[in-house]
């Protein structure tokens, strides 16, 4: 075998035969015998004669001197600073203290010093939160969100031709993985306010005490008023607030992932349910809108809550005093309960919305 040709293999043992072979037979020999150049030889022979086998391992090819190195003082201030302010990186120690050397320089000092951490895993992040729900109370936090269904090819044609509603109002349990939706021509701050009171008092029937739970949005118009409202709170937070008793939570701007939950539902429902189903009317829409309603909470197993299906999951909460038929709402189209809460031509206030509506 050759010199070069032993590059992937046991470098070190061919090596060591060649400069035996330099020792008795010369250098030019050597070079003929293993296929390499004489200049080659002679740099082994000479690291061996002067440090033993250690001579003949790869050694670093790092420089041995760096012009630009900071100082061993202004090391030693990075070190300290990081340690004390554990979470200014590198370009915020550079600005705030006017380090004289680049982010970069603090970088490598940081690192040296073991004073950077590993960028957690997306895979971790999310583990984390599933440990953070099983410590979680059943409707301890709602998301609730709104999906456009007119843009999916099955259902777009029906929705023309029936008359079907175009909005999916959805409203997703955090702890268990529960869903309740009812539906909407229109993506209006009146149809979020029926649905909120339509979801709220079916929890507060069944066990859920209202006033523990934190209903989470973004920041749409249909639940937070428009830009230009003069009001401090919308209709929809003041029945969540005021009327409830709950909590309103908004999630910051563009950061869909804040409502993944909710949004994970609306990715499900869409391959499951509308694009698979044919309706021949608004009734048999509605009917198995309800069925996979009941198919979703009591018997679809989800495998990121540990192979269990919502139903599961209430039911392992031994002292939860939430009824298990709280997972049973069906799917109403919130548009025909406006006329129950004209008076005069007037929506009545969220406030004074009785549960009759509903019925």
């Amino acid at each position: 075998m050759t010199y070069y040709g032993a590059m992937v293999g046991n470098i070190f043992d061919m090596r060591y035969r060649m400069v035996q072979v330099a020792q008795d037979r010369g250098i030019s020999e050597a070079a003929r015998v293993f296929v390499t150049t004489r200049r080659t030889v002679r740099k082994w022979v000479s690291r061996y004669q002067e440090q033993g086998l250690d001579g003949l391992t790869n050694q670093s090819r790092a420089p041995r001197h760096c012009p630009h190195k900071i100082s061993e003082e202004l090391e030693q201030q990075i070190v300290a600073l990081r340690r004390r302010l554990p979470s200014r990186g590198q370009d915020r120690l550079v600005e705030d203290f006017s380090l004289p050397c680049s982010p970069k320089a603090v970088n490598r000092v940081l690192h040296a010093h073991g004073l950077i951490g590993k960028r957690r895993k997306r895979w971790q992040k999310r583990q984390d939160l599933r440990e953070r729900k099983k410590r979680m109370r059943p409707f301890e936090k709602v998301q609730v969100d709104v999906k456009d269904l007119s843009d999916i090819d099955r259902y777009w044609p029906q929705m023309k031709q029936l008359g079907l509603p175009r909005y999916e109002f959805t409203a997703r349990d955090m702890k268990t993985g529960g869903c309740f939706f009812a539906y909407g021509h229109e993506k209006s701050l009146v149809n979020s306010v029926l649905f909120a009171g339509y979801v709220g008092q079916h929890l507060n029937k069944y066990g859920v005490k209202l006033s523990e739970v934190v209903f989470q949005t973004d920041n749409g118009s249909e639940f937070v008023g428009p830009a230009n409202m003069k009001a401090e709170k919308s209709s929809f937070v003041e029945l969540i607030e005021d009327v409830f008793k709950a909590k309103h939570e908004r999630i910051p701007p563009r950061c869909c992932t804040w409502n993944s939950d909710v949004e994970a539902f609306h990715g499900m429902v869409e391959d499951d349910f509308y694009e698979v189903e044919d309706y021949r009317n608004r009734h048999e829409f509605l009917a198995k809108a309800y069925s996979y309603q009941l198919y979703f909470n009591y018997k679809r197993k989800n495998r990121w809550r540990d192979r269990m299906s919502p139903i599961d999951i209430l039911r392992s909460e031994k002292n939860s005093p939430v009824k298990k038929r709280v997972l049973n709402l069906p799917p109403i189209i919130l548009d025909h309960l406006i006329p129950k809460l004209q008076k005069g031509g007037y929506l009545v206030p969220a406030a004074v919305i009785e549960p009759s509506v509903f019925a």
